[in-house]
């Protein structure tokens, strides 16, 4: 499925240099610029999509608001040649997704690490402020831009917590990524869902930047085995020096238990922490 692209050229006149981005999934993505806005994107949502999940999307990052989350300026919805869609336009940030700067380089300078760690913290605090949970965190949902500064993307998994979940109580896989996220999230206990979940995707992440590897993944073939792996198998120390006095990794161990009460209390907590770290490291 295509969006015409002359079709969309005249319902957005006042964007210009419109010209498809990606296409895949639920939607198709256009970048272009606005005369106010600047570079920005546009996303169309298919008519066959699931409704009520792509308006939590928008919800949410609505709702965070958060200096690491790119600002949705405008949503609404057109009658196109095929059917209704949402659409929305959204700030661009220029750049590679985590996914594939890691591709490119094998793994991150440890300073690097570090900031990345503080600026992805920085986000999942401003989302547990407003009780959303991301609930997807991983290196093809962050973007690097071209000063080195992360970005989150895509919060069309993100749980809010004061309303009703999407996904069924009697569903034996929870809305996940196999491989990040923690035991009670694949395991659909929605009653334990909460920021922590973030956080030990979030250190999963951390440590892949580092090692160039993710233990739960590597190797392996099929969902049954990493979400085994994940339950079983302790995230490995890294063997990278980030910080003179070793709290970074200690960081990382509190945020990847596997028993929930075992991590950090919150995200509030873990940026507390790694920004006192920052200090010390001079980021």
């Amino acid at each position: 499925m295509t969006i015409d692209l002359k079709w969309l050229q005249a319902q957005f006149p006042e964007i210009s240099c419109l010209s498809p981005l990606s296409e895949g999934g639920q939607k198709e993505v256009f970048s272009g610029n606005h005369p106010t806005d600047g570079p920005v994107v546009i996303k169309l949502y298919y008519p066959q999509i699931e409704v009520d999940r792509i308006v939590r999307e928008i919800k949410a990052v609505q709702t965070v608001d958060s200096p690491r989350v790119p600002t949705i300026f405008e949503v609404d919805i057109k009658n196109s040649p095929i059917g209704d869609v949402i659409w929305l336009r959204e700030e661009c940030i220029a750049g590679n997704s985590l996914r594939q700067v890691m591709q490119q380089k094998g793994s991150l300078d440890p300073l690097q690490v570090l900031l990345l760690g503080k600026q992805m913290l920085e986000a999942l605090a401003d989302a547990e402020k407003v009780r959303i949970v991301h609930r997807d965190v991983k290196p093809d949902n962050i973007m690097i831009d071209g000063c080195g500064n992360g970005w989150l993307l895509d919060f069309g998994l993100a749980r809010h917590l004061d309303l009703e979940s999407l996904t069924a109580t009697s569903d034996y896989l929870g809305a996940c990524t196999p491989g990040y996220a923690p035991p009670e999230q694949f395991r659909n206990r929605k009653s334990q869902i909460d920021g922590r979940a973030d956080l030990f995707a979030l250190g999963v992440t951390l440590y892949e930047c580092l090692e160039g590897v993710n233990p739960f993944t590597d190797q392996t073939s099929n969902w049954t085995e990493r979400l085994h792996r994940v339950e079983t198998v302790p995230l490995p120390k890294i063997s990278k020096t980030v910080d003179q006095k070793g709290e970074f990794s200690k960081l990382l161990w509190a945020m990847t238990r596997q028993r929930r009460d075992h991590r950090l209390p919150s995200v509030a907590e873990a940026l507390t922490w790694i920004q006192e770290i920052c200090t010390e490291e001079g980021v």
